[in-house]
């Protein structure tokens, strides 16, 4: 299977904060089940430039790989980012060299307050103008508001994909309405979203065997097949 959000290159972000604590979080999903795991590090617009940021993700990931040659069972690694919305985006022809393995297809994180019609039109040019595919970044989060929630239906009909965090199948809170999704649109994709060895560990293994309960393994399998089709397109 594929974790499609994490954390886990070292003094990246507010992930792992150290090679080992690394190398521990990707030998943790590998025995879970993880082959491939796309690292997403944090990247806000106005704190550092795309290219400064892949510079940083590329040295990150070359100690991390020099470490990690001699003690195997890791997964393979593809390199992305989690982009925090902001406007102008859509505008921002560079933003695809962020995109998952150099595909069409971009992690975005969305603002944590109630969207306005702007939200959604910064969106869909990112679509429409730069043929992104946007995938909303643990898409649970943004449910809070109804107009959210209708704004969010209307993105994944134009096109967009959500990306559901491990967690929210887990606990009770938005179990059921993940659920829910999942039956609907069955191409969505599955993320640890893990920071740490801590409280924030590779858990999707947990997620798995809840929605082959409550969803079926049928469903379970098109997730996969979705997100491997995603991974062959791309070329890094």
């Amino acid at each position: 299977m594929i974790d499609f959000h994490s954390h886990f290159l070292p003094n990246m972000d507010d992930g792992s904060k150290s090679i080992e604590e690394s190398l521990q979080m990707l030998k943790l999903s590998y025995n879970m089940g993880i082959d491939t795991i796309v690292s997403t590090s944090h990247y806000i617009a106005g704190f550092e430039s795309i290219e400064d940021f892949i510079n940083r993700r590329n040295e990150r990931l070359e100690s991390l790989t020099q470490e990690h040659e001699s003690s195997g069972g890791i997964p393979g690694i593809v390199a992305g980012a989690e982009v925090a919305f902001y406007s102008g985006m859509g505008g921002d022809d560079k933003l695809s060299r962020l995109c998952v393995g150099n595909t069409k297809y971009l992690l975005v994180e969305m603002p944590y307050y109630r969207w306005s019609s702007l939200t959604g039109r910064e969106i869909l040019s990112l679509m429409l103008s730069q043929g992104i595919t946007p995938v909303i970044a643990h898409i649970e989060r943004y449910f809070v508001y109804r107009q959210n929630e209708k704004m969010i239906r209307e993105l994944l009909d134009l096109g967009a994909v959500a990306q559901i965090n491990a967690e929210s199948l887990i606990g009770n809170m938005q179990r059921e309405k993940m659920l829910k999704l999942i039956r609907e649109r069955k191409t969505v994709l599955l993320g640890s979203d893990c920071h740490n060895m801590d409280g924030r560990r590779p858990n999707l293994d947990r997620a798995f065997k809840v929605i082959k309960k409550r969803a079926g393994g049928a469903c379970l399998d098109i997730i996969e097949r979705f997100g491997r089709e995603i991974l062959e397109q791309r070329d890094d």
